[in-house]
């Protein structure tokens, strides 16, 4: 399954942020039809001839990130920055002819690799590359010791990246531009955990603690972090450096943190900035009859809207509550009403097409049915329903608000009294949710871009992840045996099986909705050409036509 269209938030990008989804079609702007007129489209042969240099991009986001460690945080903040910076070993093809939610693997700082015939070993030979000219680091070569400096950070951090690496037994520099990696078994999505937007190589002086990573960044990427000012932006300058000769064309990246999506708008309407992340489908409209040439993208999200219960805490140890809970929420209307249109979820999402469930059978396992979430309800020992507050973060805006808002109203038809707790983002992430202090949530996920980390990452027992307390040895048991099969069809019924099997068992977190989502730019962005991951990794091709 492809997508509807291409371009993500640059966080929002999530939302900008966060992520793709499942019907899908090529990189090239949608036609949305509204009464409005109808945005201009240039054609991608047209942006990829003559692309002009210099200029300054401007991008506008909802929050800032509250540190610039790739490897310490996950936000989606972060990584909007710091894939400017950095490069990883391989990466996602991006380009004119690619889908959104299209994940082929390329060489990045690994010009070629290869693995052993037992699928054990894999050998990545570098390219030549740069760090960039800024101290201690000074401009030097790239080597293999600063990718087994890295890989070996990432391996003794308590986060997302130790999970991708937990099959790794060495990494080694078996000279100054090879680097070899030994598996303790063979492990079918390796490369795609090598190619993560989580996975950024650091030189060697920031792990050894020669500059401080958590506010300065100095990698090898396209852009250098010029400044960063704590909830105002980020500036990024061009590499003069970068490997890809001529890349990038633009001079500048500026990120301006505006909450205020009113202030967003009128930002793009006068021209301060390139492109927003998101808007609902009637502030679209109220942009095109101002700025008719106005460029509009349409795409699903390659995440999805989770409703997460606390499995530590009463009454969601019950899988009776959680199954009421999901039954009571109208996911169809709510996605169609606060989005504009999507699709009702499952545990793998949408975005990486035929690893999900197909949506048939996804909506027929999740059904909205009031009356048997209260007899549930009743069996479980709440005929009048129970108490809870539900946290959300309006870090990504204010349609996943409204999303928990929708579900706080659709629990009340059910018995269930929510209070409703809005947390601001980075107390979210760092203190809050990770840390399992909540009763119920209403968030965005990450953008994960494997099956296996839809489902393993999340819900093993002990994952790093796991924020939700999920522990079942016979799901553990199907996680770990899904992720060595080498039939890529035999593992997708595995996939799938272990999907029906979280939706009837463990019901932890619910896979809401994956929306749709709708980004404005202006048409003098040529060459545009997004990817489903974090990183804004397609940014070095990207012209200014002004």
């Amino acid at each position: 399954m492809k997508m509807r269209l291409k371009w993500m938030v640059p966080l929002l990008v999530l939302l900008v942020t966060l992520v793709s989804a499942g019907c899908s079609s090529g990189a090239k702007e949608a036609e949305v039809e509204k009464e409005s007129p109808k945005q201009s489209t240039q054609s991608s042969e047209d942006e990829t001839k003559n692309p002009k240099s210099g200029g300054t991009y401007t991008i506008v986001t909802a929050s800032d990130p509250d540190m610039l460690d790739p490897h310490r945080s996950s936000s989606i903040y972060t990584h909007g920055y710091m894939g400017l910076v950095y490069n990883k070993l391989l990466t996602y093809e991006t380009g004119p002819d690619i889908d959104y939610t299209d994940y082929n693997i390329v060489g990045d700082l690994a010009e070629k690799w290869e693995v052993s015939d037992d699928g054990k070993v894999y050998t990545f030979h570098l390219r030549d590359a740069n760090f960039h000219n800024i101290p201690p680091v000074n401009g030097r070569k790239l080597v293999a010791e600063d990718v087994v400096a890295t890989m070996e950070r990432m391996m003794t951090l308590p986060g997302h990246q130790a999970s991708l690496l937990a099959e790794v037994e060495s990494v080694e520099a078996k000279d100054e531009k090879t680097v070899v990696f030994t598996l303790k078994q063979p492990l079918t999505p390796f490369l795609n955990f090598i190619a993560n937007h989580f996975m950024w190589i650091l030189p060697k002086e920031a792990i050894d603690g020669d500059f401080d990573v958590t506010t300065t960044a100095i990698g090898t990427g396209p852009f250098m972090l010029e400044k960063w000012e704590d909830n105002i932006g980020a500036t990024f300058v061009r590499n003069p450096d970068f490997y890809e000769e001529g890349k990038p064309y633009i001079e500048k990246v500026e990120y301006l943190v505006i909450p205020d999506v009113s202030a967003q708008i009128a930002a793009f309407r006068t021209g301060k900035a390139d492109v927003i992340s998101q808007i609902s489908p009637e502030e679209i409209d109220n942009l095109l009859k101002t700025n008719p040439d106005t460029v509009i993208n349409e795409v699903m999200i390659p995440t999805q809207i989770q409703v997460a219960m606390n499995m530590d805490r009463d009454p969601f140890k019950d899988v009776r509550v959680r199954k009421a809970i999901s039954m009571a929420i109208d996911r169809q209307n709510a996605v169609d009403q606060i989005f504009g249109g999507g699709e009702v979820s499952s545990p793998v999402n949408p975005s990486l097409g035929d690893w999900a469930l197909p949506k048939e059978e996804r909506e027929k396992l999740q059904p909205f049915d009031q009356e048997k979430a209260k007899q549930l309800l009743a069996e479980a020992g709440f005929p009048d329903g129970f108490d809870t507050t539900i946290m959300v973060t309006d870090g990504y805006g204010q349609q996943p608000v409204r999303i928990a808002q929708w579900v706080a109203e659709d629990l009340r038809a059910i018995g269930i009294n929510a209070d409703f707790q809005v947390t601001e983002y980075a107390t979210f992430y760092t203190e809050k949710y990770p840390k399992k202090d909540y009763d119920m949530v209403v968030t965005y996920q990450t953008f994960f871009q494997e099956a296996d980390e839809w489902l393993r990452t999340q819900l093993r027992t002990g994952s790093p992840r796991n924020w939700f307390g999920v522990s079942d040895p016979e799901l553990d048991k199907m996680l770990d045996e899904q992720r060595v099969m080498l039939d890529e069809n035999e593992r997708k019924a595995k996939v799938h099986d272990i999907q029906r099997y979280l939706l009837e068992e463990i019901v932890n977190p619910i896979p809401l909705v994956t929306n749709y989502v709708y980004s404005p730019r202006h048409p003098h962005v040529k060459n545009y050409h997004p990817h489903a991951s974090y990183g804004n990794i397609h940014m070095k091709n990207v012209w200014l036509d002004k």
